[in-house]
């Protein structure tokens, strides 16, 4: 009899501890989309209406490891960014193949040359054209007060992208 309770108890034990493990991790991880080819995110916002969050960032960057774990992934796994903002990122020094908002090939410096851009991170809010919409967000300071500077560019990008919708929703709200 003790040899079987044992036994139980190991099995019980075992289970309860591969439950637990498999609790601990999400089943999906959201990852933050690395880009070599823009024109499919071009496609994407024009079809969508929705402006592209893009992110600039560095292999050996903290602060973007940061932005990226605390601020977008949550933002993906939450879910309700999926209609609000399309998001995805480049990585300076990975990114040979880049391809612009036409299709066309471009090489880094020439497109970070575009965007004036010589920190990371930094985040763009873009329309399907690759024109700036919003002010971009330049490095990260308070990452506690982060998340609403994005959310307040997110709002403001797609108010330029749908500017009947707004109207739309104040109305709705008022009745």
């Amino acid at each position: 009899m003790y040899k079987l309770f044992s036994a139980s108890s190991l099995l019980l034990a075992f289970f309860t501890f591969a439950s637990l493990n498999a609790c601990a991790e999400p089943v999906n991880k959201p990852q933050v989309q690395q880009v070599f080819d823009l024109s499919i995110l071009a496609r994407d916002s024009r079809d969508k209406k929705l402006p592209i969050l893009l992110l600039f960032s560095a292999t050996h960057c903290p602060y973007c490891e940061l932005l990226e774990n605390e601020i977008l992934k949550p933002m993906l796994l939450s879910g309700d960014y999926r209609d609000r903002v399309i998001i995805a990122k480049i990585v300076l020094d990975d990114a040979n193949n880049l391809r612009n908002f036409n299709g066309q090939p471009t090489d880094m410096s020439s497109f970070t040359s575009r965007y004036n851009l010589f920190v990371t991170p930094t985040l763009l809010f873009l329309d399907a054209k690759g024109t700036e919409i919003n002010h971009r967000i330049t490095g990260v300071n308070t990452i506690e007060l982060f998340g609403g500077r994005v959310d307040s560019a997110i709002s403001n990008s797609l108010k330029k992208l749908r500017p009947g919708n707004q109207v739309a929703r104040n109305n709705l709200l008022a009745k």
